[in-house]
């Protein structure tokens, strides 16, 4: 930690030009995409602090249900352990910290597979084998419980003992996101890809409009105007935006029936929002996407994007095949995107390499940035 803040120290004055206003900014320095040390820090200033969606109630139904879950490489599990009832817990056995659970499924208790030490689904520890004579109190222990909110059909959890007010951190995306009421949604499909690049860079690549209509003009961005669009910033790093487009769809008509609540609005409606620190959220008429940045290391990063649809979608006409092309446009949108951050990516750690002006159209690309500095210089009010 104390070689990043030295890092950190030096950058210092690359920060300032990002701290310019808009016109006159620069992007961050190449360090904060490349460097270990600064990707260390950022697990413990940002994702072990900040409010983090981990997947929708409706993938643990029933009582007994439970998925497992990395978090930079710290291992969770989510579980259903009564019908009222969703709960996360560290994957470390209390013993020697083996992961007790493991994939997902239907469970009444976990048993760790090095000393068969018994946990309940709702991780409370039962059976301790082997330990009678020990002096050490083991009664009431579980395995260490994390902060869990639901939020209009998705699980967030947070690993700091004090987090911030959920409430506090979710309040400006209530009313200004009416288009947002995935609770109404059904999940489709999730699409898994792994990029060869820095976390930041894909944040950062959904929020970018001014790269739409060049790398994406043969799939969506012939139908984003991107100069009419206009973001609202909010705290903590957040924003939100409105614009016309097209359905989401090769031919850039609609397939799958229109959203109850957008029922009164053009076929061509499209939102987007961010919430800090990984979760990108955008709709068409027809459905929601919601892009989940999943680091993995300084240079690779996982993209989990849900895809919701209204109930009636699933029983259109044709619908696997729809689907099916549905999600081919998804992950060639994502292909596209990819060539594009992972040359960045090997960019970044070149010693040459000068961070390039801030677009007017990058406005919500410096916002995050900004707010990053704040974050991890502690300069966050």
């Amino acid at each position: 930690m104390e070689v990043a803040e030295q890092q950190l120290l030096d950058l210092r004055p690359k920060f300032k030009e990002t701290r310019k206003k808009l016109l006159s900014a620069r992007h961050l320095p190449g360090e904060v995409y490349s460097s270990p040390e600064i990707y260390d820090m950022e697990k413990q200033q940002i994702f072990m602090k900040y409010w983090l969606s981990v997947g929708r109630v409706e993938e643990i139904p029933n009582v007994g249900d439970y998925y497992t879950f990395q978090v930079m490489k710290e291992s969770i599990v989510v579980s259903r352990p009564a019908p009222d009832q969703v709960v996360a817990y560290m994957n470390q056995c209390l013993h020697r910290g083996v992961e007790v659970a493991v994939g997902r499924g239907n469970a009444k208790e976990f048993s760790c597979p090095y000393h068969a030490w018994l946990y309940d689904v709702s991780g409370k520890l039962t059976v301790a084998p082997g330990m009678k004579a020990s002096e050490v109190d083991l009664k009431n222990c579980s395995l260490r419980q994390l902060h869990v909110k639901i939020w209009r059909g998705w699980i967030f959890v947070n690993f700091s003992d004090e987090p911030m007010s959920f409430d506090d951190y979710i309040k400006p995306f209530e009313e200004p996101l009416w288009w947002f009421q995935t609770d109404r949604c059904q999940l489709a499909q999730k699409v898994e890809i792994d990029v060869k690049c820095n976390w930041k860079f894909l944040v950062e690549n959904l929020i970018d409009i001014y790269h739409v209509g060049v790398i994406h003009k043969g799939t969506f961005g012939g139908f984003v105007k991107g100069e009419q669009v206009r973001f609202n910033l909010l705290e903590n790093g957040g924003w939100h935006t409105q614009y016309e487009a097209r359905p989401h769809s090769k031919s850039g008509e609609q397939v799958f029936p229109t959203l109850p609540w957008a029922q009164d609005k053009p076929s061509g409606i499209a939102c987007k929002a961010g919430i800090y620190p990984n979760l990108n959220l955008s709709m068409r008429a027809d459905s929601v996407r919601m892009w989940h940045i999943w680091p993995i290391s300084p240079t690779e990063t996982r993209v989990i994007c849900y895809l919701l649809f209204p109930e009636g979608a699933f029983s259109i006409p044709n619908y696997d095949e729809e689907m099916e092309k549905y999600v081919g446009f998804v992950r060639q949108i994502i292909a596209e995107d990819a060539v594009m951050v992972e040359g960045m990516q090997n960019t970044a750690g070149s010693k040459f390499f000068k961070p390039g002006p801030m677009s007017p159209l990058e406005e919500a690309l410096y916002h995050m940035e900004n707010h990053y500095i704040d974050v991890m210089t502690s300069e966050a009010a």
